[in-house]
């Protein structure tokens, strides 16, 4: 009997997925599941005004006899696994709920393999640009966006070495830099990780602003400030694999609440699937009856306004 993955299979894994807690991933509130390919760059400018350049594979759609891109092709992640002979025999044995419990196995990995991919292009996207490694036949290359510049501002003073109101005032230029953009609106504020503990010990040392502390985040007079929680393995094109953050050591990153971020999941490439969501599945036997193949598709593509985005480098 051959495992049959269903829609509402994919849909019961994912609502039954753990909370969200990537603060990259969390930025883009607004999730759309966008029915096509492609997306036009009309409806890009509705969102958030500026276009997404895309390196390696299709660069856009161009009308005849014009010269301006009309769309832009995200690229997909696409998995392909192999359910043994072994496997599908322990499924045959299981009850119906057992059956149920094999699938959700199954797809609940695969489901956290997408769900750490699309964050690592959330994180990617914060800094104006996405540089991910992607397969392409044997090799190793990369799937580059380029968004924009995000405005960056240096400070050679330590932040354990500033005051609160030093403190207050860099985040304060931060803001001005967003605001001068045009958006408006409130502010929050991701921290490297060194930053966020300089953060706390100067937050806690003073005693004029109010504190509120938790997991993984501080109010400080009235500023949110969360610890940039992402990290992702990337491979080079030689082979060569490094862990990545998505802010450098020293960096403070100010980002509006509402800028027209979004995050749009893509139909994905497949003559079955006629429509967008987070993630497909299905299976097919295999020739040789060794198993059965499984497959996982899904195009996520964040969409991030460089504007409402601004950076703060400080000192060792």
């Amino acid at each position: 009997m051959p495992i049959i993955i269903k829609p509402e299979d994919v849909a019961r894994v994912i609502s039954a997925a753990a909370p969200e807690t990537s603060n990259a991933r969390k930025y883009f509130t607004r999730a759309i599941n966008r029915n096509s390919t492609q997306i036009a760059i009309s409806d890009i400018k509705k969102t958030v005004g500026n276009i997404p350049v895309i390196a390696r594979g299709g660069n856009g759609v161009r009308p005849t006899h014009r010269a301006d891109v009309t769309a832009v092709i995200p690229m997909a992640i696409e998995i392909d696994d192999v359910l043994t002979a072994v496997q599908m025999d322990e499924y045959e044995r299981a009850t119906g709920l057992g059956k149920q419990q094999v699938i959700d196995t199954l797809l609940g990995y695969w489901f956290e393999v997408v769900r750490r991919t699309t964050r690592a292009l959330c994180a990617q996207a914060h800094k104006g640009s996405i540089d991910y490694m992607m397969q392409a036949g044997d090799e190793m290359v990369r799937y580059q966006v380029e968004y924009g510049t995000v405005t960056g501002k240096t400070d050679a003073t330590a932040v354990a070495s500033l005051k609160a109101g030093q403190i207050i005032t860099a985040m304060e230029s931060l803001i001005d830099v967003i605001n001068g953009n045009g958006i408006g609106g409130d502010v929050e504020f991701v921290a490297e990780s060194s930053v966020y503990s300089q953060l706390i010990e100067v937050a806690s040392a003073q005693k004029s602003l109010p504190v509120t502390m938790g997991s993984g985040f501080i109010d400080f007079g009235g500023y949110r400030v969360m610890r940039d929680n992402d990290v992702w393995q990337d491979i080079a094109e030689n082979g060569t694999k490094s862990t990545k953050r998505m802010l450098a050591t020293g960096e403070l990153l100010a980002r509006a609440v509402n800028a027209g971020q979004e995050l749009d999941f893509l139909r994905v490439d497949d003559t079955v699937a006629r429509e967008a969501m987070p993630m497909y599945s299905f299976t097919k036997e295999r020739n040789d009856q060794r198993g059965t193949d499984l497959y996982v598709k899904s195009k996520p593509f964040p969409l991030v306004n460089v504007k409402g985005l601004a950076v703060m480098k400080f000192g060792a």
